[in-house]
C-alpha cells in the first residue's frame, strides 16, 4: 500500500498562499506572507514544501536569478521584463508532442518563455 502523506498545516498555508496569488512570488516572498499566518514556520519550511510540491507537480519553478513559483501546473508559457523581473503568464494553448511525434523520448512538461519589455515598463 502507498505511503499517503499528511496535509500539514504548513504545507496547507503555502499552498493556500501560492493558489490566491498571480505574482510568481520568489521563495523569500512565500515565506514572508506565509509568517504573517504562521510565524513559527521556518524558511528550511517553506522550502522544503515548495520543493515537494515541485516533484509532485503541484506548482511549478520558473528559473529567472532567483527562482519563482507558479501555482498553474498546466503547461503555459510565460512573460518576463527585462527591465522590473514581472512574469507574466500568457494565455497560450501548450500542445505537448506525443513520443511516437519525437525521436527522443517522451515529454511531459515544457518551458516556454518570452523576455522581452511589459507595457509598464515601455511607457
Amino acid at each position: 500500500m502507498p505511503k499517503t502523506e499528511r496535509q500539514t498545516k504548513q504545507k496547507k498555508i503555502v499552498e493556500e498562499y501560492l493558489s490566491s496569488v498571480c505574482c510568481h512570488p520568489s521563495a523569500e516572498k512565500v515565506y514572508e506572507n506565509v509568517k504573517k499566518d504562521l510565524p513559527s514556520i521556518s524558511k528550511a519550511t517553506v522550502y522544503r514544501i515548495l520543493r515537494n510540491f515541485k516533484k509532485k507537480g503541484k506548482i511549478q519553478e520558473i528559473p529567472t536569478d532567483i527562482s519563482r513559483w507558479d501555482y498553474r501546473d498546466e503547461p503555459h508559457p510565460h512573460f518576463i521584463c527585462n527591465k522590473c523581473d514581472k512574469i507574466i503568464d500568457i494565455e497560450m494553448k501548450c500542445k505537448l508532442p506525443s513520443a511516437d511525434e519525437l525521436s527522443v523520448g517522451e515529454v511531459n512538461t515544457c518551458r516556454i518563455v518570452f523576455c522581452g519589455v511589459c507595457k509598464s515598463c515601455k511607457n
